[in-house]
């Protein structure tokens, strides 16, 4: 699905430009609108796949209280050859039959349908995706009124449950300690009154902001959704560049002064070299590309075909063409005209490799990039012949 699939029939741009971020949306749509991304068969068959569960990937919440593990799993050997706590379906299944709720974490990346899912989010919205699966019933209600450290897409594929929403919203929360210590008190202060109870059913979606405080209850019969958590780079992102530049300046390495007159005037020092550090042009161009790789990869196996096209050659086009940069972002023009076809600053490097070039092969390319997973640069040729900057020779 595409972005604006997903956020139909509002649409992705209407969605960015007036609710992420801002405000809570609740968008309906057909029954089999997400079918194809989750079912009771998908669901069944990646239950069975058990080596896939552990104490971390599979967990279960009954009457707002975490089950401890050693109730439903019990000890196995791991793929890594480690030992973990293997959930038992004979154990589990009685659990649910109670009421309890289920949680499937990291799911993203288990079938090719989620995927492209998560890929979808992440190519629209410059976050990173992490998708958790929700199974409960029996009107139980799994977590208290709470927030969440990032957006939420709340997708909606089985049965029927009600979100209550409230007005309140925590300010920008990340996961700190400063944040996750808040006692149950303070919570009960910030979610103020209930801005809507919202019935999701199957097709429907939920959003919710960074810190919108919610719960939601499932009605009698067994119900799922998948909650998709998109994280986006923030301003302490920034700072950890920073931390990395400091390596190379000899005063950021330089023991701190003992003698406290001197040491009064070492953060001042230490906050002007980060100030010159961060002014140079080329730490926004740094955190752009950053932030363009600021994504899980989602990569596909094409076997045998990348192998079988390793000595692709390509013909580059590039009369009258050049590539300009400017505020940390890329662009290619043709001589004469003024308007440029964007260059996403992640392939940047390579489209720079290629003008310099009339020909190459996918070989070559790859020699060029060698830490570029060779699926990824697949994509990249898949861009410039969209851009009709190289064609096949």
């Amino acid at each position: 699905m595409t972005f604006d699939e997903i956020m139909a029939p509002l649409g992705g741009d209407a969605f960015i430009r007036e609710y992420l971020g801002q405000r809570p949306l609740h968008v309906q749509g057909p029954a089999d609108k997400f079918a194809a991304v989750m079912n009771w068969e998908v669901l069944n068959r990646l239950l069975e796949n058990t080596v896939v569960w552990n104490e971390q990937t599979m967990l279960l919440i009954l009457d707002n209280a975490s089950v401890p593990p050693a109730s439903y799993a019990q000890r196995a050997e791991g793929r890594d050859g480690g030992p973990v706590m293997r959930p038992d379906p004979a154990r589990v299944q009685p659990l649910l039959a109670r009421g309890a709720t289920m949680v499937l974490n990291f799911i993203d990346q288990l079938t090719p349908e989620l995927r492209a899912f998560a890929r979808a989010l992440e190519t629209a919205l410059g976050g990173t995706v992490q998708a958790n699966l929700y199974l409960s019933s029996k009107r139980k209600q799994g977590f208290k009124a709470h927030f969440d450290f990032h957006d939420v897409f709340a997708m909606h594929v089985m049965g029927e449950k009600t979100w209550t929403v409230f007005e309140g919203r925590a300010e920008l929360p990340i996961k700190h300690p400063s944040f996750e210590s808040w006692p149950r008190e303070r919570h009960d202060q910030l979610q103020g009154k209930v801005w809507r109870e919202v019935r999701l059913q199957p097709g429907d979606l939920l959003y919710l902001p960074r810190g919108q405080y919610h719960y939601a209850l499932a009605d009698d019969g067994p119900c799922v959704h998948v909650a998709w958590g998109v994280t986006y780079p923030i301003g302490m992102d920034v700072m950890s560049y920073a931390f990395e530049r400091m390596v190379g300046e000899s005063f950021g390495r330089a023991n701190l002064p003992k003698v406290p007159s001197a040491l009064a005037g070492a953060p001042p020092e230490i906050g002007h070299t980060v100030a010159r550090l961060l002014a140079d042009p080329r730490a926004a161009e740094d955190v752009a590309a950053a932030m363009a790789r600021f994504r899980t990869t989602r990569d596909d196996y094409d076997l045998p075909g990348v192998i079988e096209r390793a000595d692709e050659a390509y013909r580059v086009r590039r009369e009258g063409l050049r590539l300009v940069s400017q505020g940390g972002r890329h662009g290619l023009v043709r001589d004469g005209r003024r308007e440029a076809v964007e260059v996403p600053a992640a392939i940047q490097p390579q489209v720079q490799w290629i003008l310099g070039r009339d020909r190459f092969a996918k070989r070559e390319l790859v020699a060029a990039f060698p830490l570029h997973d060779p699926t990824a640069l697949d994509r990249v040729l898949v861009d410039l012949r969209r851009m009709a900057l190289v064609e096949t020779a």
